[in-house]
């Protein structure tokens, strides 16, 4: 829209007879250019004009070009604060939406991280009460293991005793034997002039004697030895077992370290419970917020609507005064027919 083509279109409706309003220059134009545009370059045409566009003439033509003009600047000013209006709730409606999209984006972000952490929380649930079966079931075993150990121990400590209490009834037999033996010499020296014969009937018994308890003593010695065979195999299996409760006591070790682990991780899902407690607390207050926010909105389409309204009114009353302007009085008729007449 430009200077010339308003210029123009004015002429054209001074021509006609019609006064040059915004709205009637607008019509004259096709409907096309906005109001404010074609107010400027109205003042830019009055001011080129220097007010020679106006033709000098009664009061109420003067007052209705004056009414025109203020009409023009009221609708122009009215146009101008009723685009800043929109503007402004335009720019502020934008920013609304945009903070509770990237809240909502945050409460789904929450909700996906508390769900995962559910997930893990059970897992490390199902995790622990396997450990715990485990671990009681390694207990129990060791449990029954220690008895048997305990009992293994207890029987092989009395084989022990009982060998220990045997060896010392050989070597106090071995001990009489030689008692005897030097009793029976120290005899057989005495009597040796004296009874040979039967020193020496007495020496051949004593010798299947000495011969007799040999064979027992060696007899006893086999067993002694049997009796240490078994002592070392019992130390053995003692051996073997003390090994084996150190094997179990460091499985119980790897268990309780197991049993720290979970611990932590357990720790570390009671934090992530929280985290999205507090990411659905915050967002509550974004929802809130939104909700403060949408009854501003809606505070200000009111008051945009009553502004609209009073501009609407200030309009309506401009329209009537020119109407009421527009209308000569009768004395001016008068004066046109006079003029006429003459």
């Amino acid at each position: 829209m430009t200077k010339g083509e308003v210029q123009r279109a004015r002429l054209a409706l001074i021509k006609a007879g019609r006064h040059p309003s915004i709205d009637a220059i607008r019509i004259e134009l096709g409907n096309t250019g906005s109001k404010a545009t074609i107010f400027r370059h109205l003042k830019d045409i009055e001011a080129d004009e220097g007010g020679a566009g106006v033709p000098q003439g009664s009061v109420s033509e003067e007052l209705l070009a004056f009414v025109t003009n203020l009409a023009g600047r009221l609708e122009f000013e009215a146009q101008e604060r009723l685009d800043a209006l929109r503007a402004g709730h335009a720019e502020e409606v934008r920013g609304l939406k945009e903070l509770l999209e990237k809240s909502r984006g945050e409460a789904r972000s929450g909700r996906t991280e508390a769900e995962r952490s559910q997930v893990e929380l059970s897992a490390e649930r199902t995790a622990r009460q396997r450990v715990e079966a485990e671990l009681a079931a390694l207990r129990l075993e060791h449990g029954q293991v220690t008895t048997q150990l305990s009992a293994q121990l207890e029987g092989a400590q009395e084989q022990l005793k009982a060998t220990q209490v045997h060896v010392a009834s050989l070597e106090e037999k071995h001990t009489h034997a030689r008692e005897a033996l030097e009793h029976f010499r120290n005899a057989s020296r005495e009597q040796r002039d004296r009874e040979a014969r039967q020193h020496e009937q007495q020496l051949q018994y004593l010798q299947r004697e000495v011969a007799n308890a040999v064979e027992a003593l060696t007899a006893k010695q086999t067993e002694l030895r049997s009796a240490l065979q078994e002592k070392a195999e019992a130390l053995a299996q003692l051996s073997a077992a003390r090994a084996e409760r150190r094997q179990v006591d460091d499985q119980l070790r790897e268990l309780k370290s197991a049993a720290e682990r979970l611990a932590v991780q357990t720790q570390l899902a009671a934090n992530l419970r929280d985290q999205a407690q507090q990411a659905a607390q915050q967002y509550e207050t974004l929802r809130a917020r939104a909700s403060d926010l949408e009854q501003r909105n809606a505070e200000l389409e009111r008051l945009l609507a009553g502004a609209t309204a009073t501009a609407q009114s200030q309009a309506d009353m401009v329209k009537e005064l020119l109407a009421r302007i527009s209308q000569p009085s009768p004395a001016g008729k008068a004066k046109v027919k006079a003029a006429a007449g003459g």
